[in-house]
């Protein structure tokens, strides 16, 4: 029961933040300048649009309830899929942190030493944690 909480209580916070931000504001940076800096990392200097931001919130906190949808329905082909997939693209971007060419696209700071040490590590830790709980509610 410690993985599903976990799973939901970071991608929670994950989907809080990006909420948060959707409605304009800058925590936990100065400026929105700074902001755009910390995470996302490509030199812009705003950050994504409200829309934009929205979404992915959305998105998040779908994938946040995801964990109880497994408890739930451990033997569903459709959860099967859905958390392999959900495991597969945070895999990805975790192991994509890692890249030359990311490194090469994403250099501005404080993303780029962010990156390698908390976002993409955490990604990684997200998508074992998905397979992992996919792997120990099979049946």
């Amino acid at each position: 029961m410690t993985l599903p909480i976990a799973l939901s209580l970071v991608l929670a916070v994950l989907a809080l933040a990006h909420a948060w931000w959707a409605m304009g504001r800058i925590w936990p940076s100065a400026s929105e300048f700074a902001l755009a800096h910390a995470v996302i990392g490509d030199g812009r200097s705003r950050m994504p649009a409200p829309w934009q931001c929205a979404v992915v919130a959305g998105l998040l906190a779908a994938v946040a309830a995801w964990p109880w949808i497994v408890l739930r329905w451990p033997d569903s082909e459709f959860v099967l899929i859905g958390s392999i997939v959900i495991g597969a693209i945070f895999f990805l971007r975790g192991t994509a942190g890692y890249s030359p060419r990311w490194r090469g696209r994403f250099k501005v700071q404080p993303f780029r030493t962010l990156d390698f040490y908390l976002y993409s590590p955490l990604c990684l830790a997200l998508g074992v944690g998905f397979i992992a709980l996919l792997t120990r509610e099979m049946h």
